[in-house]
């Protein structure tokens, strides 16, 4: 059984990680300021600063976070850019994943996979090979969707040119019009405020006898949105951050230890960790019904939920440590920390995901829970990861 859940375990978190982008063991790291990629790169490229621009080909897949980010060179697998304001003009193999105050994706951009973009303004101006899902105050499509659209912003614009040749879900709170040179193959859908303004508009027109509807099909499909919102990414992220870089500040030894438990065997601690997920309650409860049992009941619960907070921070290091830092000598504290940021990245990204994304998070809290009280059990120092 223990053989089972490990592999389980394993298999859930890598296929995790490997939907968004490959392990970067052997990735091409950028940080600084200023960062302009032009050389050409056989794999992964990670990239770390306040102004990144790609202008190269990349073989793997690209990982961005910054200010603002310019790709006008090509990746070969998939994007994920983090930053104020994002703007692609190349060309993407894979899917892409942009998280933006802004997003520009100009003329003659490509993205060969699907688009996820989370921004506050969204245009949408080259071709998408694949489907669009889109979260953001507004979004303007002038160019060429291969698949489905399914947006939930303030206001969806359609400019003249803009071809769409699959549905379009549609949720906000502006009527959407379809001007003349703008076409939409597929069905149109209407949620929420969108709909109903969409209705009165439409009847009205009707009434006047100056709209013609027979291009627009209201049915009750739409398309599977890949994530559930941006402010449960945005603050998962932020969480794990703060909580992690206080515990690496305070107890830097004792994180080093846990994370190298966890990434020795994780296993057996995320058997650990479930049986003391399940059980400390249980415990604390039995010892509720008896009076003199009531303060053991109030400590243990309160130990229980400070585990539950640094749980998933400290399996967030092991988890770094098995991905960035497979082999050699341990590496500096703020190396390590950066590292640790980049695993929040990925498995804040990956919360735009349903389903995959839970299973991540609850993995990594049963193996923080059993790491943590291995740890606290051993009370010696374990050979760093």
């Amino acid at each position: 059984m223990v053989r089972g859940i490990r592999a389980a375990l394993a298999a859930v978190l890598l296929a995790g990680l490997t939907a968004v982008t490959p392990a970067p063991a052997d990735a091409a790291w950028y940080t600084g300021r200023n960062i302009t990629v032009d050389q050409t790169a056989d794999d992964t490229v990670i990239a770390l600063g306040r102004n990144v621009q790609l202008n190269s080909t990349v073989a793997g897949s690209a990982i961005l976070i910054s200010s603002t980010a310019t790709i006008s060179g090509t990746v070969a697998d998939s994007l994920v850019v983090v930053s104020g304001s994002t703007t692609l003009s190349g060309q993407v193999g894979g899917d892409v994943v942009l998280v933006a105050g802004s997003i520009d994706m100009q003329k003659g951009s490509v993205v060969s996979g699907d688009a996820t973009l989370l921004g506050g303004e969204v245009t949408l101006n080259g071709t998408v090979a694949g489907d669009v899902a889109v979260k953001g105050g507004e979004l303007t499509v002038a160019g060429t969707v291969m698949g489905d659209i399914d947006a939930t912003s303030g206001k969806l614009i359609l400019q003249p040119g803009a071809h769409i040749m699959g549905d379009v879900t549609f949720s906000g709170g502006h009527a959407l019009e379809v001007p003349a040179g703008a076409h939409i193959e597929g069905k149109v859908q209407y949620k929420g405020d969108g709909m109903e303004r969409h209705r009165r508009h439409h009847e009205e027109a009707d009434e006047d006898g100056d709209t013609d509807n027979r291009g627009h099909h209201h049915s009750g499909w739409h398309i599977w949105m890949p994530w559930f919102g941006g402010i449960g990414m945005i603050s998962f992220g932020v969480g794990m951050l703060l909580v992690g870089a206080v515990l690496y500040i305070l107890f830097p030894g004792a994180v080093t230890n846990v994370a190298a438990g966890i990434a020795g065997d994780p296993g057996p601690a995320a058997v650990k960790g479930l049986v003391l997920l399940v059980g400390v309650p249980l415990v604390s409860l039995v010892f509720l019904i008896t009076i003199i049992g009531i303060p053991v009941a109030l400590v243990l619960g309160f130990a229980y939920i400070l585990a539950l907070m640094v749980a998933m921070p400290l399996a967030g290091f092991a988890l770094a440590d098995m991905v960035t830092q497979r082999r050699g000598p341990p590496v500096s504290p703020g190396d390590r920390i950066r590292r640790y940021a980049l695993v929040v990245l990925i498995l804040a990204v990956l919360q735009l995901i349903p389903f995959v994304g839970g299973l991540v998070k609850f993995g990594l809290l049963l193996m923080g829970l059993g790491g943590l009280v291995s740890h606290l059990r051993r009370r010696g120092p374990v050979a760093a990861y």
